[in-house]
């Protein structure tokens, strides 16, 4: 009889020791999925606080640029190619702000074959592909079936290498659709992009400055006597990323200043971070956007 309830006893003890494990066991998945929960809703609200700041910072920068037009006002002063400026706003997060006057660029709908060819070789891009590119661009957006000569390029040239589709016959919407030339390549594309736009209306553009700002050490000299070609500043692109820790939230968009698209309002308005440059060093419009986002 001792033997038998010594074995008994025994398993009541590993019974209870296992239910205690399991017990445990669901003890611990429970609080890590508290932890967890929690980590999430903070992270939630931290990353919606940012895209509130950044969204508040692109529409200061919007205000800042139509009061300046309207009212020649000296504002903010930010850099308006394209280069990022990093504000502090606080110990834990820092904005980082672009504008791109879009009148600084080559607009692919409205600046000329030859311009564009000019462009494209002061930018690098080989001589025939240069050309090749330049008939293309006008195939891809005329309304005709006419292939440009020296190397354009409408349905027949884009299935004879195999394409799936032809050219729009339209308007490009977007930089990105340069991709789609039967001429173009990653390379050459990656390029020129940082060059292009859809958004200058005049579709001129100051090419020695626009060389010396995108590769510096091959800007073409200015030729004797030719002008500067001055922005109508009516487009800019808007990019704002606030950053704490490893949060992020970013506002990205396209401010109409005049133009015959709209009035003055954003034509693009989309969520997105940019690629951030080094650590944070105040610019001048600094304080004056964080005493905008601290309020009265």
């Amino acid at each position: 009889m001792s033997r038998r309830a010594d074995d008994e006893d025994g398993f009541v003890l590993v019974s209870v020791v296992m239910v205690l494990a399991a017990v445990s066991a669901l003890l611990a998945a429970a609080i890590l999925q508290m932890r967890t929960s929690a980590v999430l809703a903070r992270t939630r609200s931290d990353l919606l606080q940012l895209q509130g700041l950044a969204d508040g910072i692109a529409r200061l920068i919007a205000y800042d640029l139509a009061v300046g037009r309207t009212y020649r006002l000296v504002g903010l002063t930010l850099p308006e190619d394209g280069r990022v400026v990093a504000c502090p706003l606080s110990e834990q997060r820092t904005a980082f702000l672009s504008i791109e006057d879009q009148g600084l660029l080559i607009d692919l709908n409205r600046t000329p074959r030859p311009a564009l060819e000019e462009a494209f070789r002061a930018l690098g891009v080989p001589d025939r592909t240069a050309l090749a590119l330049g008939a293309e661009i006008v195939d891809y957006r005329d309304p005709n079936d006419i292939p440009e000569a020296n190397g354009g390029a409408e349905l027949a040239q884009y299935q004879a290498r195999a394409l799936p589709y032809g050219p729009r016959n339209g308007p490009f919407l977007s930089t990105d659709e340069i991709g789609r030339l039967p001429s173009m390549t990653a390379g050459i594309a990656a390029r020129l992009q940082p060059a292009l736009t859809v958004y200058n209306e005049a579709g001129t553009f100051d090419l020695a400055a626009l060389v010396r700002r995108l590769q510096p050490t091959a800007a073409p000299a200015r030729p004797e006597g030719h002008p500067r070609i001055p922005s109508p500043r009516q487009y800019f692109r808007l990019s704002v990323t606030v950053v704490q820790g490893t949060t992020r939230a970013g506002r990205r968009g396209v401010y109409a200043l005049g133009g015959t698209r709209t009035g003055t309002d954003f034509l693009v308005w989309q969520p997105g971070v940019a690629d951030l440059p080094g650590p944070a060093a105040d610019h001048p419009a600094c304080p004056a956007i964080r005493a905008a986002l601290a309020g009265p």
